[in-house]
């Protein structure tokens, strides 16, 4: 006998331990990536987020710093309202909320219709889309009760936006 046919008489016992071997892996190995995942990516995105922040904080530091170093004395107020980012008024952040009310109920309306009138009730799914409808009827309301509660600061910024 040569040695690829001793090799190929034995390929299936080695295919079962290579099984056996992927299926222990697996079994320890998905909960572990699946835990990293979970907790690991939210870390990540708020260390990027907090990295990002402080960044650009030195940023203005070093370019205010470098002002006051060419105009001793005094740094312009000009230039440190530019470095600012600008705020939102209170009616664009009121319109933010309309518009993401508007996005998240007719998203749980669809999901909801889709799920009552398909072939096979799916529950998940229903239930899916009235969470979905629950908060943007919460972002609704969050305009309709801000632009009442509002509506003199939102008047007075127009009336500033006017001058």
């Amino acid at each position: 006998m040569n040695t690829m046919s001793i090799l190929l008489s034995s390929m299936p016992e080695m295919l079962d331990e290579f099984n056996d071997i992927i299926a222990v892996v697996l079994v320890f190995a998905i909960p572990i990536i699946g835990t990293i995942l979970i907790f690991g990516l939210p870390i990540m995105i708020a260390m990027l987020i907090y990295r990002h922040k402080v960044n650009d904080t030195n940023m203005r530091a070093k370019v205010i710093l470098a002002a006051m170093d060419k105009y001793p004395g005094a740094v312009p107020e000009e230039l440190i309202n530019s470095l600012n980012k600008p705020q939102k008024s209170v009616k664009e952040r009121l319109l933010g909320k309309l518009l993401w009310g508007c996005l998240f109920s007719l998203s749980g309306l669809a999901i909801v219709a889709t799920a009552l009138f398909s072939s096979v009730f799916d529950s998940g799914m229903f239930v899916f889309g009235i969470l979905l409808l629950a908060v943007g009827v919460a972002f609704l309301i969050y305009y309709f009760v801000g632009r009442r509660q509002l509506r003199t600061q939102i008047e007075a910024e127009e009336q500033k936006l006017l001058n």
